[in-house]
């Protein structure tokens, strides 16, 4: 698995063998679904290859609020709070996704604690990125 990511920039080759044996690789075909809004989700999620979208429901239809690209992350939230996701992802070309549950995650801490923190810790920093992001907009639509 290269280090397409933010998540994993830094990481060494062992590092990044190490994850992938923790994680599922799937290829999808465009219009694939990818999660469901609603259902149940524990899982991360990295964009290896191709583009996926984040569509949410409004008023009965399905609206793109992202497109994500090779090296983009979602699901960071869901392995620290499972839960039913927030978006639908589809793919919208071939593309390849690479997974990590939270159990798997779990493993990982007991197998290697090191990997696993410096992993958790790029997860934590990449939600403060967009937490930050969100307040500086709100803030900004709050003083219009």
């Amino acid at each position: 698995m290269a280090s397409l990511t933010p998540l994993l920039a830094n990481f060494g080759a062992n590092e990044l063998q190490l994850l992938s044996s923790y994680g599922d690789s799937r290829a999808h075909e465009p219009g694939d679904i990818i999660i469901k809004q609603g259902d149940e989700n524990e899982n991360l999620f990295l964009v290896l290859r191709g583009q996926i979208e984040v569509l949410q429901e409004v008023d009965g239809e399905l609206k793109r609020v992202a497109l994500l690209e090779s090296g983009d992350s979602l699901g960071e939230v869901s392995v620290f709070d499972p839960g039913p996701a927030s978006a639908t992802v589809r793919s919208v070309n071939n593309s390849e996704v690479w997974l990590i549950s939270k159990d798997s995650l779990d493993r990982l801490h007991t197998a290697n604690s090191k990997v696993a923190y410096r992993l958790l810790k790029r997860i934590a920093t990449c939600l403060s990125h967009r937490l930050r992001t969100m307040n500086d907009k709100f803030v900004d639509l709050a003083n219009r």
